[in-house]
């Protein structure tokens, strides 16, 4: 008997939970465009700098690069929820106080002929990034961007429970309920025994989910 209270206790406390989560989802604007932040490993590239490891350098540039194309260019092909902009975590503090005209924007065919997109506002917007997830509370942050460097090391990624788009609302802060965290694939593909490259997939399950979320609003 006393086993059946407790567990009728925890199912009460679950289900509670679960609402919460749900009426927190519910009360979410929709957003009208989303602001997906990209990586680059600054930080290893100033150790690297101070060692004089130039070729080490290069191919850590290549790598972030190779990651970052294949996210927009997975975004460009299959997100069609709203627009999307791509900014880099060195902006992160400007991004975080809105400082718009401070920071630089790519799109997927911007970035590959080096243009720029430039603005002064947005309104009913989120911000998104991929990475390994982080519950309740953001990574630190350094003076250079955000601090990953001890996940990327020389391994590659892969699909995994703690990796995918993480939201966060117009300050920078996560997104709770089912929205949050989107689990995704980043793994190398290629030729069994030649050179391999870093293919993202995760727009597709990221797009369904905000589909999902606001069939129901008003356009």
């Amino acid at each position: 008997m006393k086993n059946f209270f407790l567990h009728c206790f925890v199912l009460i406390l679950f289900n509670q939970n679960v609402n919460a989560q749900s009426n927190n989802d519910r009360s979410l604007p929709k957003p009208k465009v989303l602001l997906v932040m990209l990586h680059l490993s600054t930080n290893k590239i100033e150790a690297l700098k101070k060692r004089n490891m130039e070729e080490d350098i290069l191919q850590v540039i290549q790598s972030d690069e190779e990651i970052n194309n294949s996210i927009m260019r997975d975004f460009s092909k299959n997100f069609t929820f709203c627009p999307v902009y791509f900014f880099y975590d060195t902006c992160y503090e400007k991004a975080k106080a809105k400082q718009w005209e401070d920071i630089t924007f790519y799109d997927y065919e911007s970035i590959n002929v080096k243009k720029k997109i430039t603005t002064q506002h947005f309104s009913d917007y989120y911000f998104a990034e991929i990475g390994y997830r982080s519950p309740g509370s953001q990574l630190d942050i350094d003076t250079v961007g955000r601090n990953r460097d001890q996940y990327r090391g020389e391994e590659d990624h892969v699909a995994t429970m703690n990796y995918g788009v993480n939201l966060y609302d117009e300050d920078f802060n996560p997104i709770k309920g089912k929205l949050g965290f989107t689990d995704i694939s980043l793994r190398p593909r290629g030729p069994l025994f030649g050179a391999k490259k870093m293919v993202f997939v995760g727009a597709t399950e990221f797009n369904e989910k905000l589909r999902s979320k606001f069939s129901s609003y008003a356009k």
